[in-house]
């Protein structure tokens, strides 16, 4: 496997997108090339992709608010999972966030996605006993509030 971790470029967008469908990341109230346009205004340098040869296998997007660093859109190809992808992915986030820093990282999974928190929980996260709310400030599809 030679798969080459760098940050996101605009050209990446499309397949990013693919990728994320292809991984049930994405859902009607979120427009994934919208989220895509907000994260290279803020941190670009922590959107990162892995690819082999020409092909984007792997994203994940990261951020890093001064108090603790977040994790989004972890993904690889189907085609290339099991592979080490998402780990490398993962470490590259947190390195660049330790690197301005960050004391701590966290994300937010999905309640019935075990695939996803077996792999994070396999990485050394801890599950937190919290209760994770949020409020949508700007609608981009349907399916979202009125």
């Amino acid at each position: 496997m030679s798969v080459r971790i760098r940050a996101f470029e605009v050209a990446d967008e499309d397949a990013v997108v693919s990728l994320w469908e292809e991984a049930g990341l994405t859902r009607p109230w979120n427009d994934p090339r919208a989220d895509i346009r907000r994260k290279l205004a803020v941190q670009p340098e922590l959107f990162l992709v892995a690819e082999e040869g020409d092909a984007v296998v792997g994203s994940v997007m990261a951020g890093y608010d001064g108090h603790r660093g977040w994790l989004y859109y972890l993904a690889s190809a189907s085609s290339h999972r099991g592979q080490g992808i998402g780990r490398a992915l993962v470490a590259e986030a947190e390195r660049l966030l330790s690197a301005l820093g960050c004391p701590k990282v966290q994300l937010m999974v999905r309640p019935d996605n075990t695939e996803a928190r077996g792999f994070y929980e396999a990485l050394g996260y801890t599950p937190f006993d919290t209760w994770a709310t949020g409020r949508r400030l700007i609608v981009d599809g349907p399916g979202g509030p009125a």
